[in-house]
């Protein structure tokens, strides 16, 4: 089985496979076809249940697996590949995840033996071209940035061209656009089937050899004409959505990115590093282009912008496989929680996910019966929450407030003391009345996780040892004497320009960071230089924490 994100991917896939005289079959939301085939390609959805239900394939090929970290579809993704059976041989595949080592020692952790093949080479190597460098003479009647841009890049050899819009209706707009103002010198002639199948707009369009490109194209329309047509370089142009980039089984000489955001569930998201990489990587068509093309437009994304992503999971639960599978154990007179655990332990994550039943296997034999802490609390007196506050006493839990984390205390017992004893006598050892010892929590670490944005890192040291603070990357330095400004801190200051050189970083843009991190309750301790990188080192003492004060009036922070 051969699973692929996109319906669109999976069409593409058995009408070449066919085409090869394999004997294929397919299952999508859609389409179920030919199911009992030695090859079976398929979106992975379709494939789920059998999957976690141990009914798998010889072979599980799973395309573009870093769909594990997407929100809506990672769930699917994970448990499909943690719970496929062990006479199931998996082959993971990916162009656009950094850290695939991770996903190894997962698969060995499920008991796979598992080997990572990875190759760096491009087959084609890419080289950006910044839209300002063109220098063609376009005809004063030729308007607009993109018509322009694209007439410039056309006559100076960098056609066929794969222009990525943010949505269907802009990648419409944007071809109907091109098709209008470029000069056609060679038309193009569709067969009447062709035209029956596209319809008279989109036909119209391809007569220019301009296409546009989206999910909401028919299979026939995408797969049949527009896409053989852009892969024989019959088009000049093609207008893709953003959205569709993992589903698109072509490439052309170049690639142009018209947005850095796209539409997804109503929300506007921007483009991601990893996403970034994956439009970039349609530039270049192997066997055709010594050499691929990135169109550096005006909102300046460049290949600097573009890498794997880090691959971790979606955060979720699954509720409704948990409950399936609970349901089936309890049906084989098999106990149902142990079931939900072992599960949740075989996810992509290094930290248990915990389901609050995990206690009360450990302690099957409870007097009152009852198995979970929620069945307990609901015959539980409500009891008086207290806190051991700075005079080494207990109090009842104060109200939260917002104080500057400079003002905010912890207490550091030293490792060798025993806890102290709570009310009631449920602790260990007799500190009560002893006044703990309090230390700034700017230098603890732990206390500051949760504090401020950025990496936590040592941003000062004195007698008493380390002062932590959070470490912003506000530049990168290029070769030569060429620094690239961080969009945040383009935004933070207002400065137009998303290159400058040392000297103007220096003299007037450092000053305007340290003024408006300032003006924003994070001073500036000092700038530093790491791996190309220009960091701000800021200070979180007046960034205010959510702590009790206790009735000596000291703000505690307390570990959860």
């Amino acid at each position: 089985i051969y699973t692929v994100p996109t319906r669109a991917l999976a069409n593409d896939k058995l009408a070449e496979w066919r085409a090869r005289g394999w004997d294929v079959g397919i299952a999508t939301g859609d389409l179920a076809e030919n199911l009992g085939a030695p090859v079976l390609v398929a979106t992975l959805e379709t494939q789920k249940n059998r999957l976690i239900q141990g009914d798998g394939p010889s072979l599980l090929v799973v395309d573009e697996y870093q769909m594990i970290g997407d929100l809506d579809r990672g769930l699917n993704y994970e448990l499909a590949i943690a719970l496929a059976p062990p006479s199931t041989q998996l082959l993971l595949l990916s162009g656009s995840v950094a850290n695939p080592k991770d996903v190894v020692k997962w698969l060995e952790r499920l008991g796979r033996k598992a080997v990572l093949i990875y190759h760096e080479n491009r087959p084609v190597p890419l080289e950006e071209v910044h839209a300002s460098s063109l220098s063609y003479h376009v005809p004063s009647e030729i308007r607009g940035y993109w018509p322009r841009l694209v007439a410039k890049a056309l006559a100076e050899d960098l056609g066929p061209i794969l222009v990525f819009a943010p949505r269907r209706q802009a990648a419409e707009a944007m071809a109907t656009e091109l098709a209008r103002q470029l000069p056609t010198p060679h038309p193009l002639a569709l067969t009447t089937e062709q035209k029956l199948i596209v319809g008279d707009e989109l036909a119209r369009l391809l007569k220019s050899r301009v296409a546009y490109h989206h999910s909401g194209l028919s299979y026939g329309a995408r797969a049949g004409v527009i896409e053989p047509l852009a892969k024989a370089g019959q088009l000049r142009v093609v207008v893709a959505t953003m959205g569709l980039a993992a589903g698109i089984n072509f490439s052309l000489r170049s690639v142009a990115l018209a947005a850095e955001s796209y539409r997804r569930d109503e929300a506007e998201q921007l483009l991601q590093p990893s996403e970034i990489l994956q439009m970039f990587g349609r530039a270049g068509r192997r066997g055709l282009d010594e050499t691929g093309f990135v169109l550096i437009t005006a909102n300046e994304l460049r290949l600097l912008d573009a890498h794997a992503g880090h691959l971790s999971r979606s955060g979720a639960v699954d509720w409704g496989a948990l409950l399936g599978l609970m349901a089936a154990a309890a049906q084989r007179g098999q106990a149902p929680f142990p079931e939900a655990v072992r599960v949740q332990e075989r996810l992509f994550t290094s930290k248990p996910v915990f389901l609050g039943v995990e206690e009360s296997m450990r302690h099957p034999e409870v007097p009152c019966g009852l198995h979970t802490d929620a069945e307990r609390a609901r015959h539980v007196r409500r009891r008086v929450r207290e806190m051991l506050n700075s005079l080494g006493e207990w109090e009842a839990m104060p109200a939260f407030r917002e104080v500057p984390a400079k003002e905010v205390q912890a207490a550091v017992w030293p490792s060798n003391f025993p806890a102290p004893e709570q009310p009631g006598g449920g602790g260990g050892g007799p500190l009560v009345g002893m006044k703990p010892p309090l230390r700034s929590v700017l230098r603890l670490p732990a206390a500051l996780e949760k504090v401020g944005l950025g990496t936590l890192t040592v941003v000062a040291e004195d007698g008493e040892g380390k002062i932590y603070g959070r470490a912003l990357t506000v530049a990168d330095r290029m070769n030569g004497d060429r620094v690239i400004i961080a969009k945040w801190v383009r935004r933070l200051t207002n400065w137009n320009g998303r290159q400058t050189s040392a000297a103007v970083w220096a003299e007037k843009i450092a000053p305007l960071v340290e003024r408006r991190l300032k003006e924003q309750g994070t001073p500036l301790v000092r700038f530093a230089d790491a791996d190309r990188r220009i960091l701000a080192l800021v200070s979180l003492a007046d960034v205010t924490m959510r702590v009790p004060v206790d009735r000596a009036g000291v703000a505690l922070w307390r570990h959860r």
